[in-house]
């Protein structure tokens, strides 16, 4: 919890602000959080990291949260395209390792990605502290950074992702 509550710190994923101030901005207390703990590793050699998550759950007359991380389908459904022989695109993958025109796939596994997104000043998220922050009495945290649990986590973390992308249509050579 430490190392999570470092990593925090490090990240400036928050700023410490008086509850009435939440109240007041948002017209609602602020969102709990817990610690979740799971079990990387198996019996012999535990490896439990921690994660503070906030609990902003779904309101009656809300819409439900969706999080854009493609499932395990997507994946596979990638490798066997880029494995497969197209014959109606004319399309053969190239296996040869020196070939500048080779089949490749890039996966990227971004740690912890929705911390790496920042939050708006126009829409607030505040979140209560835990224990382990020693906080003052009164006090919880206004999100600078989005926090796993929020419902704006997802659409944060897409605005970040799209300010570095940028599409490029493919050139014959790429299809």
């Amino acid at each position: 919890r430490a190392t999570e509550l470092d990593y925090f710190k490090e990240k400036e994923v928050w700023a410490i602000r008086q509850v009435s101030e939440a109240l007041r901005r948002t017209g609602k207390p602020p969102i709990t959080v817990r610690w979740v703990e799971t079990n990387k590793g198996d019996d012999d050699k535990p490896n439990i990291p921690s994660r503070l998550v906030a609990r902003e759950i779904t309101a009656p007359g809300e819409d439900a949260i969706f999080a854009p991380t493609p499932p395990l389908e997507s994946l596979r459904m990638i490798v066997s395209m880029a494995s497969t022989t197209l014959i109606a695109q004319k399309w053969t993958p190239n296996w040869d390792p020196k070939s500048e025109d080779r089949t490749q796939i890039l996966m990227v596994d971004i740690s912890r990605a929705y911390i790496n997104a920042k939050t708006s000043d126009d829409d607030p998220i505040y979140v209560e502290l835990p224990a382990e922050a020693e906080a003052p009495e009164g006090t919880c945290a206004l999100l600078r950074r989005h926090m796993y649990g929020t419902r704006r986590a997802a659409d944060g973390w897409q605005d970040e992702c799209s300010t570095c992308l940028i599409y490029t249509s493919p050139t014959p050579r790429d299809v």
